[in-house]
């Protein structure tokens, strides 16, 4: 019997990208955030909302509220310093692991930026 798979299977470590399953599915990446504004807007004020909306189980969000608040402001730079965010994201997306839908909107905003 031959059965396919059309899902993913992840197990361990973390895992950052564009993912696509099933029949003509697609995946597709853009980077740099100097021509990605809107998107990292939208994708910061979708954290912020994740995080309001999920504080009982991530307990105190003042971290990654800050967090959010700081990558936002260095994306404001004229040249943003790509190791700082670098280092904000990775802590932000500790302090959220717990909630795999917030972990998903850091790790595509990570994605963007990088």
């Amino acid at each position: 019997m031959t059965r396919d798979n059309s899902g993913f299977h992840i197990t361990g470590g973390t895992f950052n990208g564009p993912m696509a399953a099933g029949a003509g599915a697609q995946a597709v990446q853009h980077t740099g955030a100097a021509t990605s504004g809107d998107r990292t807007t939208e994708l910061l004020a979708l954290i912020r909302d994740l995080v309001r909306r999920h504080a009982a189980e991530l307990g105190d969000t003042r971290p990654v509220l800050r967090d959010a608040d700081q990558v936002e402001a260095e994306l404001q730079e004229e040249n943003p310093d790509q190791d700082y965010l670098s280092g904000s994201l990775a802590r932000m997306a500790a302090r959220v692991a717990s909630v795999a839908a917030i972990a998903e909107a850091v790790a595509a905003l990570a994605a963007l930026v990088s």
